[in-house]
């Protein structure tokens, strides 16, 4: 089961960088604070009031005060907001407090060794689950005998000089993948992927298809229908698919596999 505490945290960030955002503004109209505002409707027509907070008084807001009005009501509007937020903020600090998704594994890790034996778990244990998607059993590709031989460094035996690099860089990340895994596209049918991927901490499954000859006109018109055909079974670049690209001008950058393992696999 996927552990959230880290996406939570994360977004316990982005709440609080809105209520900065929001401090930071409401400095701006300081000057107005005690400045609010009224509606009422006049034959059929909004008509805004000045409200004197401290005299409890309210005069009508002139037009050419619009630009005024606006600053007041997006004050408001944004203290509103910001109370809303930090009571977020507050809630999910609370369930964080609770929330161990590593307690459920433990209840089977916890068991004694032969009681284990007997039992099936429904959650399994995060080193039992990454040992059990490598030791998936799939048909490999075959590859013609008379091409250059790429291996990698765990012995994976790969197509390209541009796949021995990724295989490479994957393999001493730590990250879990399958070479060509077999994977069924709507309206193409049976494909192999380069590389299945496994974030092991995530147990999130992604494709990564590299595309070495975008120069190549037929090789790039193949490959974008390859893509929708991918869009359309639900692989979205950035969300469960990885892609990378080059041409004969352009190789391939190391860099970028690596930036792509650290957003995507770690």
């Amino acid at each position: 089961m996927q552990d959230y505490k880290e996406e939570l945290e994360k977004q316990i960030q982005e709440i609080d960088a809105l209520i900065t955002q929001i401090d930071k503004k409401a400095l701006r109209v300081k000057s107005l604070n005690n400045c609010g505002i009224a509606i009422s409707k006049s034959n059929g027509k909004d008509q805004y009031y000045w409200v004197d907070k401290l005299a409890q008084k309210r005069k009508y807001a002139r037009i050419e005060e619009m630009d005024k009005l606006k600053k007041v009501a997006q004050r408001d509007y944004e203290t509103l907001l910001k109370k809303k937020l930090v009571k977020i903020r507050n809630d999910i600090w609370e369930f964080l407090k609770l929330y161990d998704i590593k307690s459920l594994e433990n209840v089977y890790m916890g068991m004694a060794d032969a009681r284990k034996k007997l039992v099936t778990p429904i959650i399994e244990p995060l080193e039992i689950y990454v040992e059990n998607w490598k030791k998936e059993i799939y048909e490999p590709m075959g590859i013609n005998e008379s091409v250059t031989e790429f291996f990698s460094n765990n012995g994976i035996r790969v197509r390209s000089k541009s796949e021995l690099i990724i295989a490479n860089m994957l393999e001493q990340s730590g990250i879990p993948y399958r070479y060509e895994y077999p994977l069924a596209l709507k309206g193409m049918g049976a494909v192999r992927p380069d590389f299945t991927c496994l974030n092991i901490r995530t147990r999130k499954e992604y494709i990564w298809e590299h595309f070495g000859m975008m120069d190549n006109i037929a090789y790039a018109n193949k490959n974008i229908v390859k893509i929708e055909a991918y869009e359309q079974s639900g692989y979205f670049l950035g969300k469960n698919m990885i892609m990378t690209f080059e041409t004969s001008q352009h190789a391939i950058s190391s860099n970028i596999i690596k930036a792509m393992i650290k957003e995507y696999l770690v």
